[in-house]
């Protein structure tokens, strides 16, 4: 099999968040500044809600952001990597692999930034090569942008020559168009040094219908040429579920490390629909669909990786403020983010469907939403509790004050009376005896004591009550 590589691409996709507080208009000026043009997504038959959320109207607050840099800006970034540079912006990059040498092109790179900070950054690719072996090394190496094989990653990245610069992996050209925004200030919500390829291969030639499956199942899964495949007979079947045919011998592949599209002997020729209108579609509304359900992904994954990281930290208080957030930016995103349909055409539609089963969107959304609500109330929960004990003790300090008051007041009221009636205090005294008073007092308070006495039970047994009856509500509700 040939590739036909005046018209298969490849994108390969960096997906992170910038660590820096800043305004979504901040951050996208700031990119401006580093020559990054601003451009509108492309509308095609995306729903108006949609349409509204990419490409705003008039004064509308923006939800994402796309900008370009071309091919030649490109080759301009570039050229700061080595200050020797002077082969202008056709000269050609090389990919350094055992036994050859695969050059290839830099065609564009597109950067995504959507509200909450989740970007994309892609770059297009185009090995010059014909040959199929050449482009399957190259999606499986290039996508190792940085690092060496060890127990976090499975493959070295690559050694790239560009004009005399010698990289390790694309992450130099990474830094340079991400300026001013350093790898300190991103962080990466993909595998590590790893980013997802975005592939397009049209294939002419002869092949069987069971070499043809292997070969989307190697595609699909992002296996090099020399890898010894030996797959399971239901990762060949016609109806696998990560696949979709969309005309004979057309499929679109998918997995949650890449997206593929592969054509065996498309029909037509450049002018016609398959080899000259569908690799613009792929561009553009395909590619459009695999950016919305990867921002639902990453986004709700940085969300729970926020839980996770913030439960432990600081002290309740500082919690509360920080899920309150949490679950504030949740609310915003099921707002305006999280879509159970993008587009009206039934392709794209079932496209798009099939994406949300693959990145199983809305298992991973009831789960991040579960964590982020459930956390919360029980934050509130023991604000509500501490708040419930505030006022117990205060209550009880109210309560003392209060029988202490009434202990006295009964006392104070028989002497206040013996003090208004000193005349008849002499006829009792006679009457009576000299210390009848204070046998008065005593009487007085005895009755004070057991008035006291008497509320404190009654409060007692009623708040024991109280409480009994909550502890029985939360084990019915437990069960």
């Amino acid at each position: 099999m040939r590739v036909a590589s005046d018209i298969a691409f490849v994108r390969f996709v960096y997906p992170f968040v910038f660590k820096e507080e800043q305004s979504l208009g901040q951050i996208v000026k700031r990119m401006e500044q580093q020559g990054w043009n601003k451009s509108s997504f492309p509308e095609g038959d995306l729903l108006p809600h949609v349409r509204d959320y990419l490409n705003p109207r008039g004064d509308s607050e923006a939800t994402a952001y796309l900008l370009t840099l071309s091919g030649e800006a490109l080759a301009q970034k570039a050229q700061c990597l080595n200050s020797n540079f002077s082969g202008g912006s056709g000269a050609l990059w090389q990919m350094q692999l055992k036994d050859r040498v695969v050059p290839f092109r830099l065609n564009e790179a597109q950067l995504v930034i959507f509200r909450g900070a989740v970007a994309m950054l892609t770059l297009e690719a185009r090995p010059q090569s014909d040959l199929l072996a050449d482009w399957l090394d190259f999606i499986y190496h290039f996508r190792f942008y940085a690092g060496k094989a060890d127990e976090k990653q499975d493959t070295s990245a690559p050694r790239l020559l560009y004009n005399g610069c010698v990289m390790e992996g694309i992450q130099p050209l990474l830094d340079q168009v991400l300026q001013p925004f350093p790898f300190a200030q991103r962080e990466n919500l993909f595998m590590h040094n790893m980013m997802l390829p975005f592939s397009a291969l049209y294939l002419d030639g002869d092949i069987d219908e069971p070499e043809m499956r292997r070969l989307l199942h190697r595609i699909r899964l992002c296996f090099a040429s020399w890898h010894d495949l030996h797959p399971p007979e239901s990762e060949l079947r016609p109806d696998h579920p990560y696949l979709i045919e969309y005309a004979h011998h057309i499929w679109f592949t998918f997995s949650q490390q890449a997206a593929g599209f592969v054509a065996f002997n498309a029909p037509g020729d450049a002018t016609g629909f398959f080899r000259g209108d569908l690799p613009q579609r792929l561009r553009s509304r395909y590619f459009l669909i695999y950016q919305l359900a990867l921002h639902q992904k990453f986004r709700l994954v940085y969300l729970s990786n926020g839980v996770s990281r913030n439960w432990l930290s600081g002290n309740e208080p500082q919690r509360r403020v920080i899920f309150g957030k949490i679950r504030d930016a949740l609310l915003e995103f099921t707002a305006r983010g999280y879509f159970a349909q993008v587009m009206h055409q039934e392709q794209h539609h079932h496209y798009y469907c099939r994406w949300r089963e693959v990145l199983q969107l809305e298992m991973l959304y009831q789960e991040v939403s579960n964590e982020v609500r459930e956390m919360y109330d029980y934050l509130e929960m023991r604000l509500e509790e501490r708040r419930t004990e505030q006022s117990e003790k205060l209550n009880r300090v109210v309560l003392w004050l209060t029988g202490f008051t009434v202990f006295f007041a009964l006392p104070g009221i028989v002497v206040s009376g013996l003090g208004m009636n000193v005349g008849s205090i002499e006829q009792l005294d006679s009457r009576l005896g000299g210390l009848w008073w204070l046998r008065a007092i005593t009487l007085s308070a005895v009755v004070s004591a057991a008035t006291v006495w008497i509320v404190i039970l009654i409060v007692g047994r009623t708040r024991s009550s109280e409480k009994s009856s909550e502890r029985g509500a939360d084990h019915t509700s437990s069960r």
